[in-house]
């Protein structure tokens, strides 16, 4: 009997190693993933040669890494074993290995450790999951083969590409992501959602393997009492643009205004119909990079319908700082919401925050902190003024207030324009109202913004 409590003593050691080093595993795990990732790319062959030798000498290190981490359980495993064996003056060879009672002892053993141990998680995601979203998102080249051949996963009828889709963008914090939500409820849209990552360019593929039907809602994490849940659409699809850009646009402290090619674009549009339900329905994203690349997008196509919201700028630069302080928190707390945010092109603010360059240049100059209203004043003007410098004929301007007060009249113009019928059930008018100290702000920054939102003013739709 004593035996069999020594193989369970065992089995827990074994679990309990494996556990202890498990980030040695999933080390050797990106590092496999990672080589993969360099043989599917279609580099320069001397670019690739290179990558590939840095992903070789990552994975053979990682590989020592795992033989030694095996020795380790083999003989903390063996250990209690041999201890057993030298107080009962029984050779080791000589032990019972194979028997019924051995081998459940070991096993009840090696349970205990999973059973007991603590979960680590952060928000909805476990170890694993964060591991499987690494593996995936941090792997372009990979999530390109992917996307190559996800068509095929898709049921139903062929889906043809579509040139006219929706695309609502602004400043973070102008009310895209409320709007965005009212049209998809109210109209035959299609979009990204939450279930989708972190395989976001093999939707259908992911939906083969998982496919949630209904999932609770909760706030998110901006405290804006905006809910949220797996079904939930969110601004996904910047994913598309690092990955076959292959994050070209990002740099140290900017998001640089960029061109796409051709053959990047007519991606994109298949990209639509791997998401599109049927040829019914439209595309619709939030995407508030979208400013970068839009002039590039307008050069192919025409057609489709962008929206840009602008709001009072001195609310703001108010919510974005809120924001900022709140998201620095979050991140110093834990560092995989800043990883996530990096993930999805999310630079808005935060510890990851950076400028948008409209110059092509790889730093912009703004000469406040970044822990100041005035800083996210400035962040307000850099943006907008260069959104009066764009072609507004194709692009629908619309305030955040008027959307606030009159969300369905805003709705019904968007329903003429987009040629679709909606259904106003969901809808109902917000309240905002808050008093804002500017005294301490820089005066010729507030009226440089002031200018800017009057010439906004003079351009907006005007409802009825």
């Amino acid at each position: 009997m004593l035996y069999f409590i020594i193989a369970g003593i065992a089995g827990i050691v074994f679990a309990s190693l494996i556990i202890a080093f498990r980030k040695v595993f999933f080390e050797m795990l990106e590092a496999s993933i990672g080589l993969a990732n360099e043989v599917l790319s279609n580099e320069d062959e001397q670019i690739k040669q290179i990558k590939l030798i840095s992903a070789l000498k990552r994975i053979l290190i990682a590989l020592f890494k795992v033989i030694g981490v095996v020795t380790v359980i083999i003989l903390g495993t063996i250990l209690p074993l041999l201890i057993y064996g030298y107080f009962s003056d029984i050779s080791f060879k000589n032990l019972d290995f194979s028997s019924g009672w051995f081998l459940l002892s070991l096993s009840i053993g090696s349970i205990f450790p999973f059973v007991f141990k603590k979960k680590k998680k952060v928000e909805n995601y476990s170890e694993a999951s964060m591991l499987l979203h690494k593996l995936i998102l941090n792997n372009y080249n990979l999530s390109k083969f992917l996307f190559s051949f996800d068509k095929r996963f898709k049921k139903g009828e062929t889906i043809n590409d579509n040139s006219n889709f929706l695309i609502v963008s602004g400043l973070a914090r102008a009310g895209t992501t409320s709007l965005t939500d009212q049209l998809f409820k109210a109209g035959k849209f299609s979009s990204l959602d939450y279930s989708n990552m972190p395989f976001l360019l093999a939707p259908n593929l992911w939906k083969k393997m998982y496919n949630p039907k209904k999932a609770q809602l909760k706030e998110r994490k901006h405290g804006d009492k905006m809910m949220f849940g797996l079904n939930t659409i969110e601004a996904l699809e910047e994913y598309f643009f690092k990955a076959f850009l292959n994050d070209e646009f990002i740099k140290d402290s900017t998001l640089v205004k960029h061109t796409i090619n051709e053959d990047v674009y007519d991606k994109y549009l298949k990209y639509h119909s791997l998401i599109r339900a049927d040829n019914s329905h439209l595309y619709l994203s939030k995407n508030n990079n979208l400013i970068l690349r839009y002039p590039s997008l307008r050069k192919y196509n025409k057609e489709f319908k962008a929206i840009f919201l602008f709001r009072n700028p001195v609310e703001h630069a108010d919510s974005l700082f809120n924001q900022h302080t709140r998201f620095k928190q979050f991140q110093n707390d834990d560092d995989f919401i800043e990883t996530y945010m990096d993930w999805l092109g999310h630079h808005e603010f935060g510890g990851n925050h950076k400028v948008f360059s409209f110059n092509e240049e790889a730093s912009v100059d703004i000469k406040y902190d970044r822990d100041s209203l005035d800083y996210w004043l400035a962040v307000w003007f850099n943006y907008y003024s260069y959104l009066l410098t764009l072609d507004n004929s194709n692009f629908m301007l619309i305030e955040y207030k008027d959307y606030l007060e009159q969300p369905k009249v805003v709705l019904e113009y968007l329903e003429s324009k987009m040629s679709m019928d909606f259904d106003y059930s969901h809808v109902e008018p917000f309240t905002n109202t808050k008093n804002i100290d500017t005294s301490s702000c820089d005066k010729s920054l507030l009226a440089s913004v002031s200018e800017v939102y009057n010439s906004l003013v003079k351009q907006k739709i005007l409802f009825k």
